[in-house]
């Protein structure tokens, strides 16, 4: 099950790694996270590769993607406003 977690400074994150693990594609969790943003927060993606297709994506939703990658299987992916 994927983990979405939100802080009271403006980041939300979602871990998809579970599903991605388990050969479910997250495309729709991680749409529906984002389309629950509020105007100025910051989105954070974890999952188990670099997910290319999405960051052009939601790049012109209005976000910069900043990625690293933090193991074998983690990658980390922030998506800001483009207006911060």
């Amino acid at each position: 099950m994927a983990t979405e977690n939100r802080s009271a400074d403006g980041i939300v994150e979602l871990d998809v790694r579970p599903q991605l693990r388990a050969g479910e594609e997250p495309f729709s969790i991680i749409m529906e996270t984002f389309d629950r943003l509020q105007p100025g927060e910051t989105f954070v993606l974890h999952a188990i590769m670099k997910p290319a297709p999405l960051i052009p994506l939601l790049e012109g939703k209005g976000y910069r993607a900043a990625c690293e990658q933090l193991a074998d299987d983690h990658w980390k992916v922030t998506f800001v406003p483009k207006n911060q």
